[in-house]
């Protein structure tokens, strides 16, 4: 059983490559179609603004969940990571469509800030759970204890302490964020749209394209490159994680 199961994961990575067979010059000349530079563009930088955004919202919430007690401390956690890793991306990119699309005060659908709203609901968990654990690590130690008694304030124990005793966690958890970024399709695709140089992502690209022949090869150059991309970022969370153990 482990070795079919193997067996089927393995297939299901690299057939990709074996489909491509005698195609692989129409898919070389598809990466150079414009629709798929730009579903390059929108998704790389869609991605790192997801990641950068995490980030940034991961350490204060991260240090509140650490420092803080309060009633339903652990409903809370649950519904800021676990929660948005199980909850159906679909149903994000509607809800998001009803509560800032047309009708909204705030309409943003179909538009690029729409692309990092819906990625990054579903992104943002990896950033905060790599993050909250290597603070909860620190605080069991003490050496934001000993910072106190030295006199440091809560800004200097995040500055000094955290931050830079979290550096491998936070690039390990912007990794992972970067590469949950680069595969959402669903709440995307609902919340705005599939327009080229403007929303459409590569996920997108290869569901659009290949339903017709004469775009398979579309299809497929967008599977590469974004299998290629996922491959390089996993395998830079894998070698931050060696640094860190």
């Amino acid at each position: 059983m482990a070795g079919a199961f193997i067996l089927f994961m393995l297939i299901s990575l690299f057939y990709l490559y074996v489909a491509v067979g005698s195609s692989w010059s129409l898919v070389a000349r598809a990466l150079l179609n414009s629709r798929i530079l730009g579903a390059l563009w929108v998704s790389v930088s869609a991605a790192f603004i997801v990641g950068a955004l995490a980030i940034g919202v991961a350490i204060p919430t991260a240090y509140v969940l650490t420092y803080s007690e309060f009633r339903g401390k652990s409903l809370i956690e649950t519904l800021l990571i676990e929660f948005p890793q199980t909850f159906p991306p679909a149903t994000v990119g509607l809800v998001y469509l009803l509560m800032l699309g047309p009708g909204s005060p705030i309409n943003i659908a179909y538009t690029y800030p729409a692309v990092i709203v819906a990625k990054l609901y579903v992104s943002a968990p990896f950033a905060l759970s790599f993050t909250l654990r290597r603070f909860r690590e620190i605080h069991g130690m003490g050496l934001d204890i000993i910072a106190e008694s030295l006199g440091g304030k809560t800004r200097h124990v995040l500055l000094w302490v955290l931050i830079p005793l979290s550096t491998i966690d936070l690039l390990g958890g912007f990794s992972l964020t970067w590469a949950r970024a680069m595969g959402e399709v669903a709440a995307t695709l609902i919340f705005a749209g599939a327009i080229p140089w403007k929303t459409e992502i590569f996920p997108a690209v290869v569901y659009l394209t290949s339903q017709s022949e004469e775009t398979k090869s579309l299809a497929l150059a967008a599977s590469l490159i974004a299998a290629v991309l996922s491959i390089v970022a996993l395998m830079l969370f894998r070698w931050i994680v060696g640094r860190r153990r």
